[in-house]
C-alpha cells in the first residue's frame, strides 16, 4: 500500500462518526492493529487516540485535545461501553466488540511490532514504573526494541527537550503515550511531527498495569464493561470523581446537544 493510498483505503474502511459532538471510528482490536501496520508500511503517519466518558467531559474543555481528535490522520476508538451506547442512540453502527480498552490490543501490538521488527518508544508512568513496565514487556515479548522514559516531564524544560532529543535519534515506528487524558494528547498535537511518520497510540496508565504496580481488571470485567467497578473499589480516592460525577455533567450535555438537534430538525 503506497502513501498516496493508505489514508484513502482507512478511511473508505473505518469511516468516523460524529456522536454528539465526539468523533469516533468504530474500531474492533483487530482493526487498530490493521490500521498501524498500514500506516506504518506506508510510511505515513497516523494517531489511535480513545473515547470514553470521562474523554467526553475533557472534550468540552480541552481546545488541544478537541484539534487532535479532528485531525484527518486521527483514529478515536471506543474505550467504554457507555460510548457504544451512544452511537446507537446517534444512529451509528457500534458494536460490542468494537469496545477496546489499550489492555484489549496492547500486548498483541507489541507482538506485531517483534514480529515486523519495529521501534516502539513508549512515553509514561513514573520512573519506577517506567522501569518494572519495560522490564515487563522485554521479558514477554522476546526481541522486540523497544525503550522510554517516564512520563512526568516538563514538556517545556531540559527534560522535555531531552525526550524530542531521544525520540528523534531513536526513530520509532510506533510511540506510545500514556500521561493522563488531556496531557497526552496535547503532547502529541505539539510534537507530532518531532518522529514523522511515527503512529502514536494514546495509552494512559497502561504502563502501570503491565508493571504490575496497579492491579488488572479481570477481562471478564471488561467485556461486560464493567471495568471501572474495579478502578473504583482499587482506588476510590483517585477515581471517585471519575465515576460518579463526571457521567452526570456527561449526560447533561448530552441531552443539551440532542435538544439542539431537535430545534434545528
Amino acid at each position: 500500500m503506497t502513501v498516496d493510498t493508505a489514508s484513502a483505503y482507512l478511511s473508505r474502511r473505518f469511516p468516523s462518526y460524529d456522536v454528539f459532538g465526539a468523533r469516533i471510528t468504530p474500531t474492533t482490536a483487530h482493526d487498530l492493529l490493521e490500521i498501524v501496520r498500514a500506516h506504518v508500511e506506508a510510511s505515513e503517519q497516523c494517531i489511535v487516540a480513545s473515547q470514553n466518558l470521562h474523554g467526553l467531559r475533557v472534550l468540552q474543555d480541552d481546545l488541544a485535545f478537541r484539534t487532535l481528535h479532528g485531525l484527518p490522520e486521527t483514529y478515536v476508538h471506543i474505550d467504554g461501553m457507555p460510548i457504544v451506547g451512544l452511537c446507537r442512540l446517534a444512529g451509528v453502527p457500534a458494536r460490542r466488540d468494537h469496545r477496546v480498552t489499550v489492555l484489549d490490543v496492547i500486548w498483541p501490538l507489541l507482538h506485531l511490532a517483534a514480529t515486523l521488527r519495529w521501534r516502539v518508544f513508549w512515553i509514561g508512568g513514573t520512573a519506577t514504573v517506567q522501569r518494572l513496565g519495560l522490564a515487563a514487556v522485554r521479558s514477554r515479548v522476546p526481541g522486540l526494541e523497544v525503550d522510554g522514559v517516564c512520563g512526568y516531564f516538563d514538556p517545556g524544560d531540559e527534560a522535555g527537550a531531552d525526550v524530542a532529543r531521544r525520540l528523534a535519534e531513536y526513530r520509532p515506528h510506533v510511540v506510545l503515550v500514556g500521561m493522563g487524558m488531556g496531557r497526552q494528547e496535547r503532547w502529541i498535537l505539539s510534537h507530532r511531527h518531532t518522529v514523522a511518520p511515527a503512529c502514536f497510540f494514546t495509552v494512559g496508565a497502561c504502563l502501570e498495569y503491565v508493571a504490575g504496580t496497579t492491579p488488572t481488571p479481570p477481562r471478564w470485567m471488561g467485556r461486560l464493561g464493567i471495568e471501572w467497578l474495579f478502578r473504583f473499589a482499587a482506588d476510590p480516592a483517585r477515581f471517585w470523581r471519575r465515576y460518579l460525577v463526571e457521567p452526570w455533567l456527561v449526560a447533561g450535555m448530552i441531552l443539551r446537544a440532542r435538544r439542539r438537534e431537535e430545534r434545528v430538525r
